[in-house]
């Protein structure tokens, strides 16, 4: 029982650290969040002692009963915390791109402003309509570029 629970423990170690570090990736928020997270001395580097505090941090901040060990209801909390953090961020960032003139209100104008640069790459003759094939194309270059293969909201891989 006792080696049951060390496994465990050492497997919830294992995925708030690496949920800390894959929440530092690029993808959610960039090299300098990740840099600002984790150089706490603020020399521009991040040392294996630096990463090894934010993991125990992250940890700490799962264990919300504090007794060294990750159920699967504070697992479950942590992650769900973290998933409605990102989403707030990423809300605030659209909202503040979107809000081009700073006053905190997104005008009609700052509204409609947001789809054209979309709707200018789309048309890719310029005629002021999209078609069928310029729409394949645009979706062709994304998904054959940086993103890879481009998968459908269910999850499988979308139509070639």
């Amino acid at each position: 029982m006792k080696t049951l629970a060390i496994i465990a423990l050492m497997a919830g170690t294992a995925t708030v650290g690496a949920a800390g570090l894959a929440a530092a990736q690029p993808h959610h928020g960039g090299m300098a969040n990740m840099m600002e997270r984790f150089d706490t001395n603020g020399d521009g580097q991040i040392t294996k002692e630096e990463a090894e505090a934010a993991k125990a941090a992250r940890f700490a901040e799962a264990d919300t009963n504090g007794d060294g060990g990750l159920s699967m209801a504070e697992m479950q909390a942590f992650h769900a915390a973290e998933k409605a953090r990102r989403m707030e961020t990423m809300r605030q960032r659209m909202f503040e791109k979107a809000d081009a003139d700073g006053n905190g209100v997104i005008s009609a104008d700052e509204f409609e402003a947001r789809g054209a640069p979309m709707f200018d790459r789309m048309d890719a003759d310029g005629d002021g309509v999209i078609t069928a094939d310029e729409m394949q194309a645009m979706r062709d270059r994304r998904c054959d570029g940086a993103m890879g293969d481009c998968p459908r909201r269910g999850g499988g891989p979308g139509p070639r």
